[in-house]
């Protein structure tokens, strides 16, 4: 069997969840079909290179990683030209002629069975390469795209930037619909998002979990909070600062010694969280699960966005206490004990029970692990690929 992956940007190094998630697939999609060639194409940006030295060393001779470069920059003329077609501009940005010869290329001189499509952009092309093959495509949906957009115009102040913010939702939502329609089968890491999916096509739709290995790694951290994340993904960046701004306040006060500890790629975006009191930033971080597991308690105050979010995933399967947003815990069908958040009084309440409570954490923190295990093994992802793909 021959499979062809195509990612909008390259899965090594590992920087965000979105990394993490790609990762784990082609994981689980080796571990499941050992025998199957594949091939992994992807796109090296300004925000992600590519960088061969990155690929695990346990992947480099068993799958044929290949990347070209393309620009993804914003430009004012083609976002204006967009206003006025009905294209997605979002999409638009990871179409390029030079892709289009490449995957040309390819499909001519392999004869693929499959096709997967890693993220909604790397679908971009499929409306050439339903002409070139009758490989089965497959669509791997990280999240609902537009609903990134729509939620941050929701909470968009500035009337001009609201207005844009919902034009591109719309765009996207358009394409992102569409899309479905062409591709055969859509596997969706979060059973939410299945069920938007299956309302707005024919075609095949099935839930998918991202595989978690649960390892016991957690050491505990007496006053510490910590959060990761890349801060070039909007929902990111907006959740801790709405955090910080409403919530680190009042905490600090109450508990002096507690610290909020924060790391992940692209950390100058916010950089003026540093100058708060008891905030610490540490930028990008070579182990996630090291730093996760070295700073208490995980928050993640996210508000916008869609599917699953890996670093929670990540978080549970190391055995760390949770406290969570409803929209970061949307997807997953959590223990009760986890404590899942609505609003500022209630991220306060329950931060400042686990930090009087070791012993809670520590319940808090074994339920999440024992849920990453029934839930999101690696046998479990396995049966569930098998069952769907019929390969």
């Amino acid at each position: 069997m021959k499979v062809l992956f195509i990612s909008h940007k390259p899965p090594y190094p590992i920087v965000d969840g979105g990394c993490h998630a790609m990762d784990r697939m082609l994981r689980d999609f080796s571990f499941t079909y050992p025998n199957a060639s594949i091939t992994y194409l992807s796109f090296a940006t300004e925000k992600h290179p590519f960088d061969k030295n990155s690929i695990p060393s346990d992947l480099v001779s068993s799958i044929d990683f290949m990347s070209t470069q393309i620009s993804t920059r914003i430009h004012a003329i083609a976002a204006l030209i967009h206003l006025f077609n009905k294209q997605s501009y979002n999409i638009s940005r990871f179409k390029k002629k030079s892709v289009i010869t490449l995957v040309t290329s390819l499909i001519s001189k392999n004869k693929f069975d499959v096709i997967v499509f890693e993220s909604l952009f790397a679908g971009a092309y499929v409306d050439e390469i339903k002409k070139l093959t009758k490989a089965k495509l497959i669509y791997r949906a990280h999240n609902i795209e537009h609903t990134i957009w729509e939620d941050l115009s929701k909470r968009e102040s500035n009337p001009f930037k609201k207005w844009y913010l919902k034009h591109l939702s719309k765009r996207l939502k358009t394409f992102e619909f569409d899309f479905l329609k062409k591709i055969n089968l859509t596997l969706s890491i979060s059973e939410m998002d299945q069920s938007i999916f299956t309302k707005n096509t024919e075609n095949d739709c099935k839930y998918i979990p991202v595989s978690m290995p649960s390892m016991k790694k957690y050491t505990g951290a007496k006053n510490s909070l910590c959060f990761l994340g890349a801060f070039n993904w909007m929902p990111n960046k907006e959740g801790i600062s709405w955090y910080v701004d409403n919530v680190h306040e009042e905490l600090i006060n109450k508990f002096p010694e507690m610290n909020l500890e924060i790391a992940g790629s692209f950390s100058q975006e916010i950089s003026h969280l540093s100058e708060k009191p008891k905030i610490r930033l540490h930028g990008f971080v070579d182990s996630s699960m090291d730093f996760i597991s070295s700073y208490g308690i995980f928050i993640a105050p996210i508000l916008s966005g869609s599917g699953v979010k890996m670093k929670v995933l990540e978080a549970m399967s190391l055995g760390v206490p949770c406290v969570l947003s409803k929209k970061a815990s949307e997807g997953l069908n959590l223990p009760n004990i986890i404590p899942v958040c609505n609003s500022k009084n209630e991220f306060i309440e329950k931060l400042s029970l686990l930090l009087i409570d070791e012993n809670l954490c520590k319940q808090i923190g074994l339920a999440g692990q024992e849920f990453i295990q029934k839930e999101f093994s690696t046998d479990v992802v396995s049966k569930k690929l098998i069952t769907s793909l019929k390969l």
